[in-house]
């Protein structure tokens, strides 16, 4: 509770006791004392003596007003009016002690209130819905009245005040590391560390909600309503494809950013995190997951288009929200901001929708429930805004949305906070951090045998930790993600979280792409705004060779997940391997930004305008100066490797000899290689025989004594018959490339160039320069991961540089 003397007195009329009931119990939630007794509206001359000592010894007094009070010339609220009005007398002109708040769409001019009222920003709290900031600048008043004056009409208004071009009023009013991926059936990323290739998931304000509104000679209002990734105002939905006649390999230049912002989708929004307005803060898990519950319930809806909880978590920090400007960033039109407040087994959860464009409010309502019965606000809460925003909402979305999750609010809670603590994964997590969340979903499943979404996040979970090398690729772990969507698809078989969950089983144990491909879109019939579940198709289109459909799956993952890294630096990735290289440079700009780490994206700069400029010299000092990925602590791996890039051999024999470099990772991740095998590739590179002849022997002997997965069975064959041809044994190494080359190329058409290109590898360094040659004009027409320039001074590849039509072959090099 405040200190004595440290009160809010609220002034209302009769009518408005709801509303203003609403915001005495968000203050209260916060301890902020509240002087407000509904059941004493009667007067008489105890009651009198009463108020009049409490609007004396209150620190802030708000009055408030609505159409109500518009309407009613007499009522006991207008004699306490008064008495706050005559009190600021004795006050000095920077004490802040008026706070109105307004309801509805009553205008301050002409406004029937004591004139000292008209001297003050007033507050917008639609319905009395109370937001974060609002709580926040009371109790920041609270603590010290004159810290932050309230600007009056023909004063200089304080500078966290100040408007900002977004509308915001910062402080005042009422104002990397990648990820790992999966998707979650609430919509959500599922966590994965480590990949095959990077971006394969699981493979891999102000304004504050209800705002001060400025007051100015030109303007009567500016109605601004919200509380609760990312850059400028003119944010477009997402940087377009170019067609391949659109840039080309070498002199194509970016294309210049055009500075109209085109119209975004009137039915587009993004929930933005609900703030956590429970006395417990352990009960943040509750607002973040009955945050993601609401999107997921929002994504359901094919006439919306609803951001994913990805990127708009971005926004977390209500201090820090510019409505106008994140929408423009998220490329919608609306933002729905909420706070949520549970006591003990009551959730009571208030929210507003409005219109980002235009700050206008458009709806705003509050739901109190039971835990368990919370699943009923999400429904009436997406039937509301369908409305609002005139969207269809069919019988088969509604049926989705209706139903309930689990009657277990012990289950609940616990599958809460697994989701929570699913999304916190990363690739530097290890596999007690996973087993920890699978623990989570177990527990919840063991309390309610029926908890489907519990079975599908525990499937995926499971799946991913297979999928990845690194964390347990083991046949238990297999058996565990099959037993989990064996479950699901008995308790709900046509469900389209069941077919997500089959889907990723499909990818992640089976590698089987067109099951797995089958799966998700079957899934989509009844997730159609599941970014993740979007960039899992372009996964499964990729890995079955259709390239152009993947790019188009994960541009538009990214227009729903615009701050997801792996989905925007998986766009990138992509648009790269088809040489779509000026398209690349204005991803990079577009949104690399606002990734909590940009370098990935930096790199792909770096590379794509090298293919562009052929400013080798600038390509080489942009990558000097990139920071070591986390995983390289010590920067081992990236002194090894820009040694090789500036074909500094001696450098990169040093580079080797560092012992904090165990091992070297090759093929993005997917394996950790024998540092022997690239001590004898820098040997042969220096002209060292009996070096080469002698690390090749180790090398081979390390590369047979490892236990690879399924999925690193191929790289490891090719990595020994490189070793072979090393070591001398061309016709060996050749035959075991080859067929490495085929058995990969048949289960993987993505993974396809780059086994192409290792083979080539191999057939040069066993002396097959035309058999190489042809392997490389195969290549410039595949999509691949190294760019024509980049390609000219590979370290073996660059060996068949005198060869006159190694440049001829690289110059045939175009746009896929």
């Amino acid at each position: 509770m405040a200190e004595p003397g440290k009160a809010v007195f609220l002034s209302y009329a009769r009518e408005d006791a709801d509303a203003a009931r609403r915001i005495a119990d968000a203050l209260r939630a916060f301890g902020v004392e509240v002087w407000f007794d509904q059941n004493e509206l009667r007067g008489g001359d105890a009651w009198d003596a009463k108020i009049k000592t409490q609007i004396r010894e209150c620190t802030l007094f708000v009055p408030v007003i609505s159409a109500t009070t518009e309407n009613r010339s007499e009522g006991y609220f207008r004699r306490e009016w008064k008495q706050g009005a005559e009190r600021t007398h004795d006050m000095g002109a920077n004490r802040a002690f008026l706070l109105p708040v307004v309801l509805d769409e009553t205008l301050e001019a002409g406004a029937d209130v004591p004139d000292e009222f008209m001297r003050v920003q007033w507050t917008r709290l639609p319905n009395g819905v109370p937001t974060p900031e609002f709580v926040g600048q009371v109790k920041r008043l609270l603590e010290d009245p004159r810290r932050l004056a309230v600007a009056g009409r023909g004063r200089p208004t304080p500078p966290e005040m100040q408007t900002q071009p977004g509308g915001g009023v910062p402080g005042g009013g009422m104002v990397e590391t990648r990820r790992p991926r999966g998707v979650s059936a609430a919509g959500s990323s599922l966590p994965s560390v480590g990949q095959a290739k990077q971006g394969d998931p699981a493979l891999q304000h102000r304004r504050r909600f209800g705002a001060w509104a400025a007051v100015l000679a030109a303007i009567a209002m500016i109605a601004v309503t919200s509380y609760f990734a990312l850059r400028g105002s003119d944010r477009r939905p997402g940087p377009p494809v170019a067609s391949p006649s659109a840039s080309t390999a070498s002199t194509a230049a970016p294309a210049a950013t055009s500075a109209a912002t085109p119209a975004v989708d009137d039915k587009s929004i993004a929930v933005l995190p609900f703030a956590n307005f429970s006395t417990d803060k352990s009960n943040e898990f509750f607002a973040d997951g009955l945050h993601d519950e609401v999107i997921t319930a929002l994504a359901k809806i094919h006439d919306l288009k609803v951001i994913s909880r990805t990127s708009v978590m971005a926004y977390k920090n209500p201090e820090e929200r510019n409505l106008r400007k994140i929408a423009a960033d998220l490329g919608v039109a609306h933002i729905l901001e909420g706070s949520v407040q549970r006591a003990g087994n009551q959730v009571h959860l208030n929210v507003q929708l409005i219109d980002a464009r235009t700050d206008e409010h458009v709806w705003a309502d509050s739901y109190t429930r039971d835990v368990t019965d919370i699943f009923s606000a999400e429904t009436d809460l997406a039937v509301a805004v369908t409305t609002a925003l005139k969207s269809t909402l069919s019988p088969d979305e509604k049926s989705l949305i209706d139903r309930q999750p689990t009657t277990s609010r012990a289950a609940y809670d616990l599958y809460l906070r697994a989701r929570v603590l699913d999304e916190q994964l990363s690739y530097a997590s290890s596999r007690d951090d996973c087993e920890r969340v699978v623990e989570l979903y177990r527990r919840a499943t063991d309390l309610d045998h029926s908890f489907l979404l519990a079975h599908v996040q525990a499937a995926l979970l499971q799946g991913a930790m297979y999928f990845l090398s690194n964390i347990d690729p083991t046949p238990a772990r297999r058996q565990a993600a099959e037993r989990e969507v064996e479950a699901a698809e008995q308790l709900a078989p046509d469900a389209p979280e069941t077919h997500l969950a089959r889907g990723a089983f499909d990818y992640t144990c089976n590698f089987d792409w067109s099951a797995a491909l089958a799966a998700y879109e079957k899934a989509q019939a009844g997730l159609p705004n599941n970014a993740q579940l979007v960039y899992r198709i372009g996964l499964a289109e990729r890995r079955l060779g259709r390239m152009h459909n993947a790019l188009a799956q994960f541009q538009r993952a990214a227009d729903l997940d615009p701050n997801d890294a792996d989905t925007v630096l998986t766009l990138m990735e992509m648009a790269f391997a088809l040489r779509r290289y000026a398209d690349v440079v204005r991803m990079c700009d577009h949104y690399g930004p606002r990734l909590s780490n940009p370098d990935p994206a930096t790199e792909y700069r770096i590379r794509a305008s090298y293919e562009l400029d052929h400013d080798r010299a600038k390509y080489l000092r942009d990558y000097a100066v990139l920071r070591p990925p986390s995983s390289d602590h010590d920067g081992a791996q990236a002194a090894y490797d820009q040694a090789m890039r500036v074909g500094d051999f001696r450098a990169a024999q040093r580079a080797l000899a560092n012992p904090a470099l165990t091992s070297v990772n090759e093929a993005g991740g997917l394996f950790n290689a024998p540092v022997a095998l690239h001590r004898t590739l820098v040997a042969w590179l220096l002209g060292d025989s009996a070096s080469t002849r002698r690390l090749a022997a180790e090398a081979i002997a390390a590369l047979r004594e490892t236990t690879p997965t399924v999925r690193q069975r191929q790289w490891v064959a090719m990595d020994i018959a490189l070793a072979e041809a090393l070591a001398g044994q061309t016709d060996t190494a050749i035959r075991e490339a080859k067929a490495a080359l085929e058995r990969a190329t048949a289960a993987d058409k993505y993974s396809a160039a780059d086994y192409q290109f290792s083979y080539g590898q191999v057939l040069v360094v066993a002396g097959r320069n035309a058999e190489a040659l042809k392997v490389l004009r195969g290549l410039m027409n595949e999509p691949i991961g190294e760019g024509p320039n980049e390609m000219r001074y590979e370290p073996v590849w660059s060996r068949l540089k005198d060869d006159p039509r190694f440049d001829e072959i690289l110059n045939t090099a175009k746009p896929l």
